[in-house]
């Protein structure tokens, strides 16, 4: 009896901070998040599109630059696949994250290696990957309560756009905005060959199909820079 209760007193506890650093570390983060789910709501309301569906959306989709590339090629007017696949092609980072989280989730029940990396983006990943300690049953904690805080926040700054949108004047510079967003959080990853030649040849690729077929230039550009930073970067390793 006494030794069954002295194994059951040893056995670590479970951390009593998971959702406290979680909430502070979605808190880090929101400074990008919040001002990025603005820009979508508005823009998406400026697009016609329904406003609930623009919030089940961003639940459903669950990546910012993945919504807004899908709704642009759709607003210039090309298919849904090519929509989908410029969503993708966007979304094709989170492939590298995957495999960099991937012994938190090797051992985790089988429901969680399936609806956990449902959440995985940018702000996830790298709040994940400052903090190492957590494993098993407290990392499911943590990114569960990672998730859903940065979810709140997410449709939070995408409702007040929403609302916003049709109450703002006129946006004729609302394409430039959202270039300028994309370019502050592209030129601080132009630190290599690869990266840089991805950034020149997409936007060229991007410029030139924009005159001759507009509906595709985001999928175009996107996946001309894609080939680009592969070939550069076996160049540099040859």
């Amino acid at each position: 009896m006494t030794e069954t209760a002295l194994t059951v007193n040893s056995a670590p506890a479970p951390h009593p901070a998971v959702a406290r650093d979680a909430i502070r570390d979605i808190r880090d983060v929101s400074a990008g998040v919040v001002p990025f789910g603005l820009f979508l709501g508005i823009t998406l309301t400026a697009y016609g599109e329904h406003r609930l569906g623009v919030l089940v959306g961003g639940a459903a989709v669950y990546g910012g630059s993945a919504q807004l590339a899908t709704s642009t090629v759709l607003h210039a007017g090309a298919g849904v696949l090519a929509a989908v696949l410029a969503g993708a092609v966007v979304s094709a980072r989170m492939l590298l994250y995957g495999a960099a989280l991937a012994d938190r989730f090797r051992d985790q029940p089988r429901w969680f290696r399936w609806l956990g990396p449902a959440t995985l983006l940018d702000q996830t990943y790298l709040s994940a990957l400052n903090r190492p300690a957590y494993r098993g049953a407290e990392f499911r904690r943590y990114w569960g309560w990672l998730s859903l805080d940065l979810l709140l926040v997410w449709l939070v700054a995408i409702a007040v756009g929403v609302a916003a949108g049709p109450l703002l004047p006129e946006l004729p510079h609302l394409v430039l905005v959202g270039a300028a967003m994309f370019l502050a959080m592209l030129v601080p990853r132009l630190v290599d060959r690869p990266s840089v030649t991805a950034a020149l040849v997409g936007a060229v690729v991007s410029a030139v199909a924009a005159f001759m077929l507009p509906g595709v230039a985001v999928l175009a550009g996107t996946v001309a820079g894609v080939a680009a930073a592969v070939v550069a970067r076996r160049g540099t390793r040859s």
